[in-house]
């Protein structure tokens, strides 16, 4: 019997969070009484790891030789589908309840080109990730630009915090969604083409988006689908991970700006201010007292965008899980729900 919905899984050396994974969209189609199939993709993660995927209670497992990249996992898992809507995701998430039928049914809409769920970082789903951040020479530029103008930074900031809170709460149209889950119908793909793999990682689902709404197609974010994303924690394990996104940002800003744009941008990046904010270091991330009416933003860019955020209805501090996943230096902002204003930054950084 075809399935009404299948589900591709991307692996690469990610075993663990791959078996939760398929294991949620198992429990999800039993449990929403959907007909679908899960095929796991593995992009050439070796036999070892390749062997702890045989556990896992995918439909189909398809493993690759070489390592295709994100978009070569994706366009195998395609080839291989046979449902005429599709879930396509990385292995590190986590299905919560109706969130598989609730993307399943935003597809029904003929203007949507591909929809995607919320995402919580933690355990505990306190920490909702961003929606999504669409690139532009401009805002590309800005991001490099963050500490010369202050009042600017505050400004941009506001319109960025006020613009995710209202996804967070109601959804809508979107320019850009995160690629960590997106549903799409079939014929979309047939429409505007699959992944480019000449991306070995990132940007291929930026690029392909684009194509979405060029082609007169919705991008569309769903605050009521909820996944847990463990955002950036496989990407950490492998060593060429920097190389390969570094050629993806590359070949993408070639494309989108032309040489002159994309040198423009590589030379902001090399005169980047030093940050205005004081920095903590110490062995553990600070606690932010709960304050009526504020949230917390926690970006790794001088920006401030994009960032993870939670309301301080109640005192916060990192779960431990998220905690030691970071690296490097991160910023702290707590700013106005009702605006986006900030009233306070500052960065973190652990204490070697």
């Amino acid at each position: 019997m075809t399935p009404e919905l299948s589900a591709v899984v991307v692996s690469h050396r990610s075993s663990a969070e791959a078996a939760c994974c398929v294991a949620s969209l198992a429990e999800a189609f039993l449990r929403e009484t959907i007909r679908g199939e899960i095929l796991l993709v593995d992009c050439g993660s070796g036999p070892e790891e390749q062997a702890r995927l045989a556990a896992t209670p995918a439909d189909r497992r398809l493993l690759l030789v070489e390592n295709r990249g994100y978009a070569g996992g994706v366009n195998a898992g395609l080839a291989a589908a046979r449902g005429a809507k599709l879930l396509v995701c990385n292995a590190d998430v986590v299905f919560a309840p109706g969130c598989v039928r609730i993307l399943a049914a935003a597809l029904e809409d003929p203007a949507v080109g591909a929809a995607a769920p919320m995402a919580v970082w933690d355990e505990q789903g306190r920490l909702s990730l961003p929606p999504g951040f669409a690139p532009g020479l401009l805002r590309d530029l800005a991001q490099f630009w963050a500490g010369r103008w202050p009042g600017w930074d505050d400004r941009r900031f506001g319109r960025f915090a006020r613009e995710t809170l209202r996804l967070w709460r109601q959804g809508g149209r979107v320019p850009h969604l995160s690629g960590a889950v997106l549903a799409v119908r079939r014929d979309v793909f047939d429409r505007v083409g699959r992944f480019d793999e000449r991306f070995p990682f990132e940007y291929e689902e930026t690029e392909w988006e684009e194509r979405v709404v060029k082609a007169g197609l919705e991008l569309r974010f769903l605050s009521d689908a909820r996944i847990r994303h463990l955002w950036a924690r496989s990407a950490s394990r492998n060593p060429e991970t920097s190389a390969r996104r570094a050629a993806s940002e590359r070949l993408y800003r070639n494309r989108r700006y032309g040489r002159a744009g994309r040198a423009l941008l590589e030379r902001a990046a090399r005169e980047r201010q030093a940050s205005p904010f004081r920095v903590e270091e110490s062995e553990m991330p600070p606690l932010i007292p709960a304050r009526a009416g504020a949230f917390l933003a926690l970006s790794p860019n001088p920006s401030r965008i994009p960032f993870a955020g939670t309301d301080l209805t109640a005192d916060f501090s990192l779960p431990p899980e998220i905690r030691d996943a970071l690296a490097g230096r991160w910023f702290f902002t707590i700013f106005r729900a009702e605006n986006g204003r900030p009233i306070e930054t500052f960065a973190w950084e652990r204490r070697a």
